[in-house]
């Protein structure tokens, strides 16, 4: 099964919107946005929004704000858009965050909310003669969501253990930044890309097209539990809104429990707010394979920050993975 460029915009719907918000320091944010992309690692906050989790918590702790979710397309939209006051929450891999909090220490202070995310990547390439990271060409185009995204250091982590030291940035030049349902159509249906890493559903959409195959998975290269994806936000935000903090913290908690004891009606609701060409079983199947994926707690922060470190990417290591995170999150457990 060949994958259009329109089918696979079609997998998953969501319109990149640009949002215009008042300054970023207030006292009480009538509306908290917040900021994802598509695909399901973001299935918690689908099912949060979707149930009014948001809105529930909140209730509960009085805290006086709306909440409402904006997809846009990558780890750079996001950091600008929390840096603009577009968006207040945003979702993003451990390396954007590490990168955005070292640049704005002296400043707005961005720092890290809470994890969502630790599923897997799993990685496909369209020419049968890659079978491996090690088979990759210097000709192949790597397709990824962005330079610093979760998915490109995993790259340069996998580079190194199959290449030796040194090797991290070995396929950097290679790299082509693309969204998941354009990558997922480049993928299947030309030469654009050679090399992709999918998260679900794109990954099981993938699985059923005859012309692509898995070469490895995350799990060969993270270090164990690693969170892929962690939220951030502005000190400015965090510090005069801690009731609007508690209560995301809260709604994600319990769309994580959700998660895993509906499967059924999680993949239902997800279904619904993010179409895609996939059987009812299969949605069902989708949402198993990934229920025990989701998480508040971030760990492999002070060892993602050395190993970027190491490659230039970042010049202060925090002492502590709390240093990196706002208060209640870096009050419990982490690394």
């Amino acid at each position: 099964m060949l994958i259009t460029r329109r089918q696979g915009l079609g997998l998953l719907a969501g319109a990149a919107a640009t949002l215009s918000m008042p300054a970023i320091a207030r006292a009480q944010a009538p509306k908290t946005v917040i900021g994802v992309q598509n695909g399901l690692p973001y299935l918690n906050f689908v099912v949060a929004e979707q149930l009014g989790l948001f809105e529930k918590h909140a209730e509960t702790l009085g805290a006086k704000s709306e909440f409402e979710i904006t997809r846009l397309g990558g780890p750079t939209a996001l950091t600008e858009a929390i840096l603009s006051g577009n968006v207040n929450i945003a979702a993003l891999g451990m390396q954007p965050l590490l990168i955005g909090w070292e640049k704005t220490l002296s400043n707005y202070k961005m720092g890290g909310i809470s994890a969502y995310w630790k599923g897997t990547y799993t990685i496909y390439a369209n020419d049968p003669a890659i079978k491996s990271i090690a088979d990759i060409r210097p000709t192949d185009k790597i397709a990824v969501p962005g330079p610093t995204s979760s998915q490109a250091v995993i790259l340069r982590r996998a580079a190194e253990k199959v290449f030796g030291p040194g090797n991290a940035k070995k396929f950097d030049e290679q790299l082509v930044t693309l969204p998941h349902p354009d990558a997922v159509a480049a993928l299947s249906t030309g030469n654009t890309v050679q090399v992709y890493f999918a998260t679900s559903p794109f990954a099981e959409v993938l699985a059923r097209a005859p012309n692509v195959h898995v070469i490895g998975t995350s799990v060969d290269y993270n270090p164990k539990d690693m969170t892929n994806g962690v939220t951030a936000g502005l000190s400015s935000f965090v510090t005069e809104n801690p009731l609007v903090i508690k209560a995301f913290l809260a709604a994600l908690e319990e769309a994580n429990s959700f998660i895993r004891q509906d499967i059924e009606k999680t993949a239902e609701i997800y279904f619904a707010a993010e179409p895609s060409k996939v059987s009812d079983d299969q949605k069902i199947e989708i949402i198993r394979n990934n229920a025990n994926e989701y998480t508040t707690v971030p760990n492999g922060v002070v060892e993602t920050a050395s190993f970027i470190s190491a490659l230039g990417q970042l010049k202060t290591v925090p002492a502590k993975w709390q240093d990196v995170f706002f208060a209640p999150i870096n009050e419990g457990e982490g690394s």
